[in-house]
């Protein structure tokens, strides 16, 4: 059909332990998915009553949609790279999230 890129990854050293991350994943997939449509309702809500968008929740709607990527490329077996809470929250532009002090 069409010339493929993608490289095959080799078989995780400790399956159970992949498949239990695996299965941990997809309970916080769905997770947030209630909490994008939560954000989708305030937003909605935000910009009926002030007339403009909130940029937290937008800004906080890209790290969702980015990680939900990198958990997607996972749960494939299209990467390796197992995404938060095992590694840092990353932005949509890959930096790490910094607390303020």
């Amino acid at each position: 059909m069409g010339s493929s890129n993608h490289t095959v990854l080799p078989r995780p050293n400790n399956l159970w332990l992949h498949g239990l991350h695996m299965l941990i994943l997809v309970l916080l997939v769905n997770l947030a998915q209630t909490v994008l449509g939560v954000c989708a309702v305030l937003q909605f809500f935000w910009m009926l009553f002030a007339n403009r968008r909130n940029p937290g929740i937008a800004r906080f709607g890209q790290g969702i949609a980015y990680w939900l990527a990198v958990t997607s490329r996972f749960l494939t077996g299209a990467a390796d790279e197992r995404p938060f809470p095992w590694t840092a929250w990353r932005n949509p532009n890959g930096d790490e999230e910094r607390e303020s002090v």
